[in-house]
């Protein structure tokens, strides 16, 4: 039987304990007969890891096959260009983008691939679910229904078929001035494109990082994700309409606010978190509509 060859594409700022969780549960899942798995591992940095850590990596990989390259440029979307750029020159099928600060089960590939091979679509994501008891985390967990079809999908947890690299996209550098955003840009790209994205219920488990673990950072990304959207919305759709659009999305996300104010005695934890991630987008919204640069 021919096996399907998937590459797993993961970026990282540099080696971690965390990435070499994540190659575990990727080399769980080449037991699987079907699967020929193959990794690129690209590191945004300039330095190379020594002879220990590249050990390391194999150690944890066993008998995948792996390659590692570097960015030296500093940025999230470097390292991404870096790596789909060398994946355009591979052979292989499918390809998966995973982040370097999560673990899958052991059938995550072979549920991605079934899914693709089951539903009219070149592209399919799912969800992120944390690994943490903290209940503001639960708002940055997208929900949808099964085979739902997406506008976007993160680079933290979608497989898709080679065949997308025909559109040939690249990952803005003018979208990520508050951290993020080039993912969401670049499948929305994809998605205007004509590519069908759907959504299939098969999660990455992601180990939430100190820095994140603190209400000051939940406050901060809700109100970056309201700047960043503009962002995105221009690169999309021109300046002049993306300016109307953040202006109804700050309405939208105002109304949300208020809206899961009302519902907090139903659940007063959940609604109370939902209730300050969407006024803080709000503010997010508001501010760059002012400054619009």
């Amino acid at each position: 039987m021919k096996k399907n060859k998937i590459y797993v594409s993961i970026c990282s700022r540099g080696f971690n304990n965390n990435l070499l969780l994540l190659l575990d549960s990727i080399y769980q899942n080449s037991t699987m007969s079907a699967l020929n798995i193959k990794v690129l591992i690209a590191f945004n940095n300039s330095k190379k890891i020594d002879y220990l850590k590249k050990k390391l990596i194999k150690k944890k990989l066993k008998k995948i096959d792996f390659k590692i390259i570097y960015e030296k440029k500093k940025g999230i979307s470097y390292v991404r260009n870096k790596s789909l750029n060398y994946l355009r020159l591979l052979n292989f099928n499918y390809c998966c983008f995973l982040d370097d600060d999560c673990i899958v089960r052991k059938n995550f590939l072979i549920n991605h691939l079934n899914f693709i091979k089951k539903n009219n679509c070149n592209i399919v994501g799912g969800p992120q679910l944390y690994k943490s008891n903290r209940s503001f985390l639960k708002v940055f967990e997208r929900k949808f229904k099964q085979g739902k079809k997406v506008f976007w999908v993160s680079t933290n947890n979608v497989f898709f078929k080679k065949s997308i690299f025909n559109n040939n996209l690249s990952f803005s550098h003018k979208v990520t001035k508050y951290g993020f955003g080039e993912d969401q840009l670049f499948f929305s790209k994809l998605a205007k494109s004509g590519e069908i994205i759907k959504w299939n219920n098969n999660p990455v488990y992601e180990v939430v990082q100190i820095k994140r673990d603190n209400f000051k950072w939940f406050m901060t990304r809700n109100y970056k994700y309201g700047l960043t959207s503009i962002l995105i919305d221009r690169e999309l759709y021109g300046y002049k309409f993306a300016f109307i659009l953040n202006i109804l999305k700050s309405v939208f996300n105002l109304l949300k606010s208020f809206l899961y104010l009302i519902l907090i005695p139903i659940e007063p934890i959940k609604y109370f978190y939902q209730s300050l991630a969407f006024l803080s987008r709000f503010f997010g919204n508001i501010c760059k509509i002012l400054i619009f640069k």
